[in-house]
């Protein structure tokens, strides 16, 4: 995570974290100034992929 916003602090285009963020971690992305998460299998595994997706919002935005 220190990284990333090693990351951010020298860039000004935008950063988005992929690969293996779920519900059980994207809160941890918050604070690293990355600008948005890419999530797939976080969503279309899941049986409503609308209500999958609004939690790992609702997560990454809470913090």
């Amino acid at each position: 995570m220190e990284t990333l916003a090693e990351i951010r602090r020298a860039v000004i285009i935008p950063i988005v974290a992929i690969g293996g963020i779920g519900p059980q971690n994207a809160a941890r992305f918050c604070g690293t100034g990355v600008d948005g998460l890419a999530v797939v299998s976080a969503i279309l595994a899941e049986p409503d992929i609308t209500s999958a997706a609004r939690e790992l919002r609702t997560i990454f935005r809470r913090v």
